[in-house]
């Protein structure tokens, strides 16, 4: 199971109907697959078709307040930073009962978790963004899909707040990996398909 499975699940599960993918860069690799009626892409550097070239901030400045989405599906920058703007604006124009999901939650070693982009595999410190509203947010329910390096799960409900509560500048990648779990509320690739099905 790969993000694309998961968002399809959802879609599928939910009824969705409108989907926006921010950072697309190849279409062919996620956004073509995804089974909804309604779909837009956000990427400034793409290698494909996308439904708009730029950076997720300049597509949510272009956009008006009721401009809605079911499912969103964040994968841009991979800076903790950025990825908090996006899931902040993502929320903005998010359906009641819509979701955010949000790749390259769980990085599997210290290289892969930097902040630069040394190529092969990079999910940057986006795990940083997870840990901060587990700790911080009470409003959003959180959890992570252990599976394609970490498929996060946001929407409108209840989260008990992680504890010790810590600054962003105090999380570093041992404090993850002693943590990882609690910290990133960790369900199996079955628990995902329990919690979508009400079991």
């Amino acid at each position: 199971m790969k993000r694309t499975d998961i968002i399809n699940e959802l879609i599928k599960k939910y009824n969705y109907k409108s989907y926006l993918e921010v950072g697309t860069q190849d279409p062919k690799s996620n956004f073509d697959k995804i089974n909804a009626e309604y779909k837009v892409s956000v990427d400034p550097f793409p290698r494909g078709k996308v439904t708009f070239v730029g950076t997720s901030d300049e597509y949510f400045n272009s956009i008006s307040d009721d401009v809605m989405f079911d499912i969103i599906f964040i994968d841009g920058l991979h800076h903790y930073d950025q990825v908090l703007i996006d899931i902040d604006n993502s929320f903005k124009h998010l359906n009641k009962n819509g979701i955010i999901v949000c790749h390259d939650c769980l990085p599997t070693h210290i290289k892969m978790q930097e902040r630069e982009d040394h190529g092969g595999e990079w999910t940057g410190d986006v795990w940083k963004a997870i840990a901060y509203l587990r700790m911080n947010n009470a409003n959003y329910d959180i959890r992570v899909v252990d599976t394609d390096y970490g498929c996060g799960l946001i929407k409108w409900g209840t989260n008990d707040l992680f504890e010790p509560r810590i600054g962003l500048d105090d999380l570093d990648y041992k404090f993850f990996i002693n943590n990882r779990k609690l910290l990133m509320n960790v369900i199996s690739k079955e628990d995902f398909m329990l919690w979508i099905n009400g079991q």
